[in-house]
């Protein structure tokens, strides 16, 4: 069943505005969505960013329809690997901050991976949430995956998921057919490393008919679905679950939900709500104090004794704190996963500006690309990341047409 190009996106973030008549903002998504549609038909990524910007234009007064406009340009622009762009086209829709500074002057700052896999010793269910259009919010999941896997973690939950991604799975690569954000280059990145270590992907989500389109329903049918799927066949399973934003919570949400379905408490770590943004205004005070006294270059959690700091703890058990996001040749750090930098040249753009540089594995006509970025101009100097082995570096002109295609061996 086709979906418009924003709706899974509309659904879950809607949801997590108190302030949004919801029955209308979704109303207004599918409206605008259709429009997007219509205009990026047949359209490559490189073609469809300005073109979205173009349509924004026309929605500046209507505060409805260019936050979802917003919405979709961020994860757009994230699909991109445009990250500085992601937190620009985000903070268009945003006000300044006036939350209160919380008080963290008991706790101290430590590595988020080995206090969340201590943690995770004690639990069955460690459930993970993210920010769609932040990529980065999947690299925690990503370094989190090898300690998991060592305390017996082998089952991966993932929200994004399509009904038969199981199945495309299988090709031995990311298909654009397993889900609509996996087609982003990191979160490929994440289901194909879950494959190749042994956990067995779950989709969930989609798997039964919703009838009243409510948040009870959805996410009670989700439940159930895990229970299916991994408890009923594997009391004893351990499964890391990947959400958006809200299917952490522990009230009326997917957490709640399997508490109640299975009896077992479930660890919930939250990344969307002390979040980085393109201008300290728009961020919380509680991040903009915690990334300044910080020095830890990797994500970091705040721990007094044996307690974990949380910013809702009734709804969540752990909040974690990206540093604030460092470059190398325009991409960041955070992004490389491990691999190798690769620099490309402007030139190879034969002046077709913007363009687009992906790497693939295979360049299958049906492949999700393992890195993308796009060179905006003669003067931007970019790098891709490569796997080992070939990587096959595909670039696409402004119009949407194939430049170049090279092999490139780590």
């Amino acid at each position: 069943m086709k979906k418009s190009i924003l709706l899974s996106f509309i659904l879950f973030s809607s949801f997590c505005s108190a302030d949004t008549d919801t029955e209308l903002f979704l109303l207004e998504a599918v409206k605008i969505g259709n429009k997007v549609q219509e205009i990026s038909k047949g359209k490559s990524l490189v073609e469809k960013l300005p073109l979205i910007e173009t349509l924004s234009k026309e929605y500046t007064v209507d505060s409805t329809a260019f936050d979802i406009l917003m919405q979709e340009l961020s994860v757009s622009y994230s699909f991109a690997g445009q990250y500085k762009e992601v937190l620009i086209s985000n903070d268009r829709r945003s006000n300044e901050n006036t939350s209160t500074l919380e008080d963290l002057t008991q706790f101290e700052a430590k590595d988020a991976i080995h206090q969340i896999l201590k943690n995770a010793e004690t639990h069955q269910i460690v459930m993970i949430n993210e920010a769609h259009n932040r990529s980065q919010h999947r690299v925690l999941t990503y370094r989190l995956l090898d300690g998991l896997w060592k305390q017996g973690f082998r089952y991966f939950a993932v929200e994004a998921l399509a009904n038969n991604a199981s199945k495309e799975i299988q090709k031995g690569y990311i298909t654009n057919n397993v889900g609509y954000y996996t087609k982003e280059a990191i979160f490929a990145n994440l289901i194909l490393k879950a494959k190749e270590m042994g956990f067995e992907i779950i989709s969930y989500d989609n798997d039964k008919p919703r009838k009243l389109n409510t948040i009870e329903e959805r996410e009670t049918n989700a439940a159930q679905s895990i229970k299916e799927k991994v408890f009923d066949k594997d009391p004893k399973a351990k499964v890391l679950i990947h959400v958006g934003y809200a299917h952490i919570r522990e009230d009326e949400w997917l957490a709640s939900k399997l508490k109640a379905i299975t009896g077992l408490e479930t660890l919930t770590v939250d990344q969307t709500k002390r979040m980085e943004k393109s201008d300290e205004l728009y961020e919380h005070p509680t991040y903009t104090m915690a990334v300044k006294k910080n020095t830890l270059k990797t994500p970091f959690v705040f721990l007094n004794n044996n307690q974990v700091w949380s910013s809702n703890p009734n709804q969540w058990d752990i909040s974690v704190f990206w540093p604030r996001t460092t470059y190398q040749q325009g991409r960041p750090d955070w992004a490389d996963l491990g691999r190798l930098a690769h620099s490309i040249t402007p030139s190879d753009c034969k002046d077709m500006f913007p363009c687009m540089f992906e790497v693939f594995k295979f360049n299958y006509e049906d492949e999700a690309p393992i890195d993308r970025t796009i060179v905006s101009s003669s003067k931007d100097k970019k790098i891709v990341f490569l796997s080992k082995g070939d990587n096959i570096i595909v670039i696409t002109g402004n119009d949407g047409k194939l430049i170049a295609k090279k092999t490139v061996v780590d």
